[in-house]
């Protein structure tokens, strides 16, 4: 039997009250050897130790070892239980279960080594009821009932001490025995104890010669070390348990070798290797049924891709796990899975979802072990000890008894009947109240799960109409392969949209709309936001889409219900708008109320169908053409009505339909944007302010925003208007110009404008050597993944989709500009010239700002060698820049105005001829360095170097 800890990296904790009452109410007969084997391992004790021969064992044996698989050997042991051979009928009883338990259905193996302890004790077969014992012990760890697993193994332990017997057999029991006591205790975190324990079943494999049984006690004893900290030692008894395995071709030893490996490289923060241990562990596991140590794996590969930012992995390790643990019925697995899925939505910010995880995991790890227990568990062995005396004590009594009492043996009976009558009626209430309890908190828990899973499949909808129809139109083209490969999109497409209409049909119960994130700001231009993403989808079937609002309307609302709410209106209006139909959105503000209109040209909704068309899942049957689910209008009028608005609807037939939403305005929010600055800040001015390189609006920290729709270009900029100093370009044209102009820190530019697109802006400010140091993000409704890669091609920093999320965007911004200064710093330090033998390694640098660092300074080395002029003007002329644009530039790479990173130059090229030049005197290196006035000279040595030259000479020049 092997066993393992399930995380190298925790103390697992085990959920017993919930598996011990799984077993009472589902298995009957693990509750019966419970009551039945406190009697009847006594009467086992007294009987001999031995009641077959080794050859009849040996026999048996090579029968049933014979046989493979579950299915044949269950044949095989109802065949020999027939047969009378009691003997073959333990063994086949014993390999059966083992194999269940090796594919991880612990429930039917605890189910048939029960009935192998129940013929072993009848026959009084000491050495196959330890193993039967051991085998059950085994089946309550990993089923998480600790304090029964601890009872079979040591009662386990103390037959085989009680028991003369010296054969292999006997003595691979009691080694048996220990080593799952001390998993036990390694499980509670008791490591002084399992320490002890597992030594001891060390010594005994290895004077039994077992490599296997080597490699699970070195492994367990690594583990401990690696719990104290003591990585060495676990090194090396990992090593040693993985060279036993190897020598006996164990896999699963292997691939458990494997994972430990991995455990400790991951503390060790090293994490490429870890993971190329984890894998090579779960590919040793993935054809093995042995799904309950194949989670240890899969669990660890999720954490380390977490560790390392590989969400797309980490999601599909996490996803198999969460299917096998459920499957398996492993709630110490699950609590760890849903701790993942917290912390991958908590670092995607999708907190309602990492909400939802966290109370998921906190409900596992709520019914653990608390201080009572654990000390109840681990006092255990003592409570059997002092039992097994007390029993002796009673036989004693009892003998006593029956002499001097024998006339009070009928009473003695009738209470005892009434004693257990009592006790299995208190027993079957208190199952009854926890079946009850169990049974309401399944209903909670399904109901949660049909509440999320309906949402998220509507969610589907919305992006499958978008791809259905673009399918359509690619089929219209020239290109048979194009065609074909449309044609195979959409059918791929009605496939799942289907799925997804039975899935919501199987789960109709009520939508959730979740914890409101309520932002402050200008309504209109996310509005504007949403609509842009539909215009293409619009144009491609020749419908009318056009959004007219009045003005700028600023107020508290939720983004997320505004997309779900929008995206579900509009959906519904081209499904059945046709060719050549209009939709249109009107926002206006009346009084202290926001009105949204969403119309269409539309076939109409009838009477009968309006009176019904917000209830879920409601269809309306004269419509054939369009199925759906009947979620969304339920979804969205659950949300207005959340927010305390309204909707209505008007619509009649083969003219159109329109939808009404009343919202109250409000700007209570905590989190809104300055109202103050925005109105300070102008939508698009038509000019920027000219600045001088002396002037102080220059160390401002700039941002340019270049998009087409004024109302956007404000919203973005509102999103900086206290922090930052923003500039407006509405064309790319006009952008390029004032990004030369003004040699922003940052700049915001959307895709889609006239003339010149965003892409070609990119292009153009990576090709300019004013300019292409500065981060660029890409805002737009065109966010295909096509798209996106022609964005970083171009030159883009970043990629988001309209309507984007405020927060990340404003997050974008910051960590884009946090860069910009680590590498300010950078470049403030390095050497201003290229060293020979850097430019014998490489040509010329590969970075273009250290290019412009690198001809600056040559150009101010060889003003000086020439005795011209070396002020910022002179130098930009030389540069081919203007004085504004130069100022920007230095100060954007290196943090330093241009005056003070050339006086740093000229300081430099003074160390140098102070060092390497003694036939000159001081004066002579101030002239050559560009010092007119010898005083200012030493000044500005001695603040840049922090001594004066004289002293800098007489340390450097030997």
């Amino acid at each position: 039997m092997q066993h393992y800890k399930h995380n190298p990296n925790k103390t697992l904790i085990y959920n017993h009250s919930y598996h011990r009452n799984y077993v009472r109410c589902h298995l009957p007969s693990g509750l019966l050897i419970v009551f039945i084997t406190s009697f009847s391992l006594l009467v086992s004790c007294e009987k001999k130790c031995v009641t077959f021969t080794a050859e009849e064992r040996k026999a048996a044996d090579s029968v049933v070892k014979s046989v493979a698989g579950v299915d044949s050997l269950s044949l095989l042991q109802k065949r020999l239980e027939k047969k009378g051979d009691k003997l073959g009928s333990i063994v086949a009883l014993r390999e059966w279960g083992k194999l269940l338990r090796g594919e991880s259905r612990f429930e039917e193996a605890l189910s048939v080594h029960s009935k192998g302890q129940q013929q072993a004790e009848a026959i009084g077969d000491t050495l196959e009821l330890v193993m039967a014992l051991n085998n059950i012990g085994t089946d309550y760890r990993r089923m998480g009932v600790l304090d029964l697993a601890q009872d079979y193994h040591y009662r386990a332990w103390m037959l085989c001490k009680e028991c003369t017997d010296t054969s292999y057999v006997a003595r691979k029991n009691r080694v048996v025995s220990l080593n799952g006591l001390g998993n036990v205790y390694m499980t509670l975190g008791n490591f002084e104890r399992a320490d002890s324990v597992l030594r001891l079943a060390l010594a005994g494999e290895q004077r039994l010669n077992s490599a296997v049984g080597q490699a699970i006690n070195y492994a367990n004893l690594g583990s401990i070390f690696e719990r104290h900290g003591k990585t060495d030692s676990a090194w090396a008894y990992y090593r040693k348990s993985m060279a036993l395995n190897t020598e006996a071709e164990n896999e699963l030893g292997i691939a458990l070798c494997h994972t430990n490996f991995g455990s400790l490289y991951e503390k060790a923060r090293q994490y490429d290797k870890a993971t190329k241990e984890y894998e090579a562990a779960y590919q040793l596991m993935k054809a093995s049924k042995d799904e309950w140590h194949a989670l240890n794996t899969l669990i660890a590969l999720a954490g380390i891709y977490h560790v390392t930012g590989n969400n797309a992995k980490k999601m599909e390790y996490l996803s198999n796990a969460k299917a096998m643990a459920e499957r398996i019925k492993s709630p110490e697995h699950l609590a760890d899975i849903h701790t993942l899925y917290y912390k991958h939505y908590m670092q995607t910010g999708d907190y309602r979802s990492a909400l939802a995880s966290y109370e998921k995991a906190t409900v596992l790890q709520d019914s653990v072990l608390n201080i009572e227990k654990v000390n109840r568990i681990q006092n255990t062995s003592l409570n059997i000890e002092r039992n097994r005396q007390m029993r002796e004590m009673d036989v004693a009594k009892q003998t006593l008894e029956e002499e001097r009492a024998a006339r009070n043996v009928g009473f003695a009976i009738l209470g005892f009947a009434l004693l257990i009558l009592i006790g299995a009626l208190v027993i079957f209430l208190y199952l009854q109240r926890i079946h009850r309890r169990n049974h309401l908190e399944l209903k909670k828990m399904a109901a949660m799960r049909e509440n999320f899973f309906t949402n998220i499949t509507h969610e589907f909808r919305t992006p499958l109409t978008v791809i259905l129809g673009l399918s359509r139109d690619l089929q219209e083209v020239d290109s048979v392969e194009t065609k074909e490969k449309a044609q195979v999109i959409e059918r791929q497409g009605k496939g799942l949209l289907a799925l997804i209409n039975q899935l919501l049909d199987i789960s109709k119960v009520k939508s959730a709309v979740g914890r409101p994130d309520w932002k402050n700001g200008n309504i209109v231009a996310f509005l504007t936001m949403i609509v842009e993403g539909y215009h293409d989808y619009a144009r491609s079937h020749n419908i009318d889409l056009q959004m007219f609002a009045e003005g700028e309307i600023v107020m508290d609302f939720i983004p997320d219900y505004v997309v779900k709410v929008m995206n579900n209106l509009l959906s519904n209006s081209f499904k059945f708008t046709p060719a050549y139909g209009k939709i249109r959105i009107l926002v206006k503000r009346v009084d202290e109320q926001l009105h949204i209109a969403v119309s269409d040209t539309g076939k109409g909704i009838s009477k009968e169908t309006l009176l019904h068309v917000f209830e879920p899942f409601y269809q309306d049957e004269s419509n054939t053409q369009h199925v759906g689910s009947g979620v969304g209008l339920a979804l969205v009028e659950q949300i207005i009505r959340a927010v305390n608005g309204s909707i209505t609807v008007d619509s009649e037939l083969g003219k159109g339909t329109t939808f009404h939403i009343s919202l109250p305005v409000s700007n209570r929010c905590q989190q809104k944007v300055s109202l103050e600055a925005e109105k300070n800040t102008p939508v698009l001015p038509e000019t920027a302010v000219e600045l001088t390189d002396s002037s102080s609006e220059d160390n401002d920290c700039r941002l340019l925003i270049i998009e087409d729709n004024r109302d956007i270009a404000a919203y973005i900029g509102s999103q900086f208007a206290g922090s930052y100093a923003v500039s407006y370009a509405e064309n790319g044209k006009d952008g390029l110009e004032k990004a030369l102009e003004l040699v922003p820190d940052l700049i915001i530019t959307d895709l889609m404008m006239p003339g010149m697109d965003g892409l070609e802006v990119c292009r153009q400010v990576r090709a300019n050597e004013i300019i292409n140091h500065i981060p660029i993000i890409i805002v737009t409704a065109k966010i295909t993944e096509e798209e996106r890669i022609r964005g970083i091609e171009a030159g883009a920093d970043a990629y988001l989709s309209k309507p984007f999320n405020a927060d990340e965007l404003r997050t974008r911004v910051e960590k884009l500009l946090e860069g910009r200064k680590l590498l300010q710093a950078k470049f403030a330090t390095l050497p201003a010239e290229l060293k020979k033998a850097e430019e014998q390694e490489d040509n010329a640098p590969k970075d273009v700002d250290l290019r412009f660092l690198a001809r600056l300074s040559s150009i101010v080395y060889m003003l000086l060698s020439s005795n011209k002029d070396v002020d910022v003007t002179n130098i930009a002329s030389h540069m081919c820049m203007s004085s504004r644009q130069f100022y920007r530039k230095v100060n954007a790479l290196t943090g330093y105005t241009p005056s003070a990173y050339i006086l740093r130059l000229r300081i430099k090229r003074a160390k140098t001829l102070l060092a390497n030049s003694p036939q000159l005197s001081l004066g002579e290196v101030a002239d050559k360095c560009g010092f007119t006035d010898y005083s200012n000279f030493v000044r500005a040595f001695k603040n840049v170097c922090g001594v004066i030259p004289t002293d800098y000479r007489r340390e450097h020049c030997p």
